[in-house]
């Protein structure tokens, strides 16, 4: 069953191509769902797969890449459904 995990990333992560960075690190580990820049400056993250292979992908993201800087990573950890048909990850825009 797939968990999902759901991150909200602040720090200096939009306009450093941080979301482009997000997707790279899920496809290498075949985790499906999102990443969008949200108003408030900050990024979600909706991710499903199972859970070590969540716990790996946030504590990458958690690094951020060589552009951005992570303050912070809020987590919220559920069994919420993948109700998309695509089974991939993206950029929301």
């Amino acid at each position: 069953m797939l968990q999902h995990l759901q991150l909200i990333i602040s720090g200096r992560v939009q306009m450093v191509r941080f979301r482009v960075f997000v997707v790279k690190i899920a496809r290498e580990l075949e985790v499906i769902g999102t990443v969008e820049n949200l108003p408030d400056g900050t990024v979600r993250v909706d991710a499903w797969a199972d859970k070590v292979i969540l716990q790996i992908f946030k504590d990458k993201i958690a690094k951020g890449s060589p552009l951005s800087r992570v303050d912070n990573v809020a987590e919220v950890w559920d069994n919420k459904d993948y109700i998309d048909e695509k089974r991939e990850f993206r950029i929301i825009h």
